[in-house]
């Protein structure tokens, strides 16, 4: 249960005599810390003789005589199952089993310092029944090749019993792996039912950015995730790949169609459009860029969109996602910008708000867009903006972090990015969806009669289940954001539980009191809860008149120009 690596190498310098493993890496956006996982760490010289290592810090090892170093050897552990309580978010890690192998490779191999840009080949050890994916490429000796050590960070790895299915995408050549314990999960059953939306994405595109495209899926047994307390599922985007670790089964399919959406659509940004922080990545210390916003919210907002105008979801279908957004931003924190968030997203206390990249980051993205095709007179959109800043930016051309928004920036919509990206003012999504026709409603009494706990649950970095958008009402009776639940209707609250305490609450009426108990700053705490009644919040209706010029520029809004 351990990765066993060789590093072959000459000539060094008094330069190079520093060994990194990664602190972080591009698109985790958490500090990953990759050496604390090493468990030996050898140098030898060309006769076999062994030189004194130090390891000087958590991710650096320093060889005394680099210039005669010719080999490392190094065992390091795999994060999905390591005794830890820093755990990494499973697709951001690395994991070996019974039936698969699945892992990032800056989560296995590190690089010398002054190195990072250099070439690098890597050949991989493993039972020769089993496939691989990877968007790496091989020379004639078998070895996987890469021009700088970032190419090959930016490469995982899937090897297992996998099956593979492949279709194309305008001109992208694009294969599914998966390794899946549940075997109705299966690469054509997967593709089947994202190629719709992948082929949607390549017209909302419109180009190829990248020649080829690999989806990684490790579909993982719930009980794994459980055994190993692994906290958190999804995917982590590569420049050619994307890597899924999840617990999956066969009812998922329809929630996988929409993660590959949007890892998909970050072949544009921050693989292709991104600042020169991100270019020029700094594995050994986190370095935030001020435009997660952008990496992310846009990406979101694109995933959706590009289904709307490819028809794949009509317009109350759409609204629906932005609804359901709006709902989950409410009970994140309202006074920190999405700046302040991408600037601030490795301390502790802006990691519980980064999901709302996703939510407010898409709904922002959203009202950008409407902004922008209302003073063009319906021309130019944010998809038309974003198109033009990969033609002048790209792949080997970031932007500049510091100035971008004034290269983004219109003047027309400078008081926007002002106001709700770099500042905190309540969004304006009344007044622009107004302009598609569009009515607004805050909220109404739910159809939906059952009761509710008023209440998220997930899972903490600690592998405990804590809560999570407490609503006002929840907040009421005691409930915050990040209490720990030990038990709930008398039971003990476990991931085995959590669904039967679920149903047991389902059977009750609204206002029916509970006893709970949650874990607060060390300290447990009794409280009453009360059963609460379902609501509706953020709804969006066709008004009933929609004039002429709304016609109009919804008939814009709803196309790729």
């Amino acid at each position: 249960d351990l990765f066993h690596i060789i590093v072959h190498t000459e000539n060094l310098t008094s330069g190079n005599d520093i060994y990194n493993f990664a602190a972080t890496a591009p698109g985790s956006y958490e500090n990953l810390n990759f050496g604390r996982f090493v468990k030996m760490f050898k140098a030898f010289d060309a006769d076999g003789n062994e030189i004194p290592v130090e390891n000087i810090s958590t991710n650096r090892w320093k060889i005394q005589y680099p210039d005669r170093l010719a080999k490392l050897v190094y065992d390091i552990e795999d994060s999905f199952d390591a005794d830890t309580d820093q755990p990494i978010t499973p697709m951001c890690g690395t994991g070996i089993d019974n039936d698969f192998i699945a892992f990032n490779t800056f989560g296995v191999l590190g690089y010398f310092e002054g190195l990072q840009s250099i070439p690098v080949k890597m050949k991989i050890d493993y039972d020769p029944e089993w496939t691989l994916g990877t968007a790496l490429d091989t020379d004639a000796n078998g070895y996987f090749v890469a021009p700088t050590y970032d190419r090959l960070a930016d490469s995982p790895v899937l090897i297992g019993n996998l099956t593979v299915a492949t279709t194309k995408v305008d001109d992208i050549d694009v294969s599914v792996y998966v390794y899946a314990a549940d075997t109705a999960l299966y690469a054509s059953k997967i593709l089947n039912i994202a190629d719709n939306v992948l082929q949607s994405a390549g017209s909302f595109i419109g180009y190829s950015p990248v020649p080829y495209y690999k989806f990684l899926f490790c579909l993982i047994d719930n009980e794994i995730f459980q055994r190993n307390n692994m906290f958190g599922a999804g995917a982590l985007e590569h420049s050619y790949s994307s890597l899924y670790v999840q617990p999956a089964t066969e009812r998922d399919l329809p929630q996988l169609q929409s993660t590959m959406a949007h890892e998909f659509m970050h072949i544009l940004t921050p693989l292709n459009l991104h600042s020169e922080i991100i270019h020029s990545f700094n594995f050994a210390v986190p370095t935030p860029s001020e435009h997660i916003w952008l990496y992310e919210g846009v990406t979101e907002w694109e995933s959706d969109i590009m289904q709307l105008r490819s028809g794949l979801m009509t317009p109350e279908q759409y609204l629906r996602q932005i609804s359901q957004k709006l709902r989950i931003n409410d009970n994140f924190d309202q006074n920190i910008s999405l700046s302040e968030m991408s600037l601030k997203v490795y301390t502790p206390e802006v990691r519980n708000q980064f999901f709302n990249f996703y939510n407010r980051g898409a709904v922002v993205a959203a009202l950008l867009d409407i902004g922008l095709l209302e003073l063009s007179k319906g021309t130019r959109g944010l998809r038309e903006v974003f198109l033009e800043l990969l033609n002048k930016y790209g792949k080997s051309k970031p932007f500049p972090e510091k100035d971008f928004f004034d290269v983004l920036v219109d003047p027309e919509i400078e008081q926007f990015i002002d106001d709700y990206i770099k500042g905190t003012k309540p969004l304006p999504y009344e007044e622009y969806f107004n302009k598609l026709g569009y009515k607004y409603i805050k909220e109404r009494i739910s159809e939906d009669t059952r009761p509710t706990f008023g209440v998220g649950l997930t899972m903490n970095d600690k592998g405990e289940l804590a809560a999570i958008m407490v609503g006002e009402e929840a907040q009421k009776f005691g409930l915050r954001d990040g209490d720990v639940f030990v038990s709930v209707l008398g039971q003990e609250v476990t991931m085995e539980t959590a669904q039967a305490i679920l149903q047991q609450a389902l059977t009750m009426k609204v206002g029916d009191t509970y006893d709970i108990v949650v874990k607060r700053d060390g300290e447990e705490i009794k409280l009453t809860g009360v059963l609460l009644q379902r609501k509706q919040r953020h709804i969006f209706e066709e008004m009933e008149y929609v004039s002429p010029e709304q016609k109009k520029f919804r008939e814009v809004w709803m196309k790729n120009l």
